[in-house]
């Protein structure tokens, strides 16, 4: 049996089917102009505290090299490896915002705006001034005034001023500071 389609045939319907230049480049930048609306919609909100010049964190994750400079170039050594990813560890030492990490940073991941830490200060029962009522070096350490100290009480925390510096933490002698990840809003 022959087929009784001819020329004309074939040549209309590759012309229908066949995307032009000007289609195909459309195409391709409506799909990443969406996909760039979604991902300014959907901002990642950060589960680990960063150096305080990390910029947004899905921005950070997608320019981040991990590469460890920031590692290595920190003076206070609180920026370590997890994960193969850099996070603040305030556990042994607290930051200065000296800015070294952000000046070693080649990948655009840190910043120069100083943004926030994400972590706050939180008082254990085995605080002395709980205890005794007489131990202030928490608030004397603090550079911001953040801590409010009562007798025979926990120290509170004025969040509008804490910066998560852990400078409290590295001052408290007995360590019944402890520096907790707070999500930001």
């Amino acid at each position: 049996m022959k087929d009784k389609r001819d020329e004309n045939y074939y040549r209309s319907y590759l012309e229908h089917k066949t995307v032009s230049r000007r289609g195909l480049f459309r195409g391709l930048l409506s799909g990443a102009n969406k996909s760039l609306k979604e991902s300014s919609q959907n901002t990642i909100k950060p589960t680990v505290a960063r150096s305080p010049y990390a910029i947004e964190e899905g921005l950070f994750r997608e320019l981040c090299q991990d590469c460890e400079q920031c590692t290595t170039a920190c003076p206070q050594h609180v920026i370590e490896m997890v994960d193969a990813r850099p996070q603040l560890n305030l556990d042994y030492n607290h930051c200065t915002f000296c800015g070294e990490c952000q000046l070693v940073c080649d990948s655009g991941a840190l910043g120069k705006d100083l943004g926030s830490i994400n972590l706050q200060p939180e008082f254990i029962s085995s605080c002395n001034n709980k205890l005794s009522g007489r131990c202030e070096v928490c608030a004397d350490a603090c550079p911001q005034k953040a801590i409010i100290i009562e007798p025979r009480k926990l120290p509170q925390v004025d969040a509008s001023l804490c910066n998560g510096c852990g400078l409290c933490r590295s001052a408290c002698f007995i360590g019944a500071v402890q520096m907790t990840f707070v999500v930001p809003s």
